[in-house]
C-alpha cells in the first residue's frame, strides 16, 4: 500500500494474490463482503465519517 498522488492510498495486489483469492469458494468471498458491510453498518457515525475522509485522502 502506498500514498496516492491525489490523496488516500493505493493498493495493488500481486497476480499471485489475486489467483489465490480466486481459488476461495465464491460463497466465502461473498460472506467476507457481507460481514464487512455489517461491520461498517454497526460502526458509530463518527468512525464511518473518518473512514470516508481517509478514503478521499482528507486525513
Amino acid at each position: 500500500m502506498k500514498k496516492a498522488k491525489d490523496g488516500g492510498f493505493e493498493y495493488h495486489p500481486t497476480r499471485e494474490a489475486l489467483r489465490e483469492y480466486g481459488k476461495k469458494p465464491l460463497a466465502l468471498r461473498l460472506k467476507w463482503l457481507y460481514m464487512g458491510a455489517l461491520l461498517r453498518k454497526k460502526c458509530p457515525a463518527r468512525i464511518v465519517r473518518i473512514q470516508d475522509e481517509f478514503r478521499r485522502g482528507e486525513r
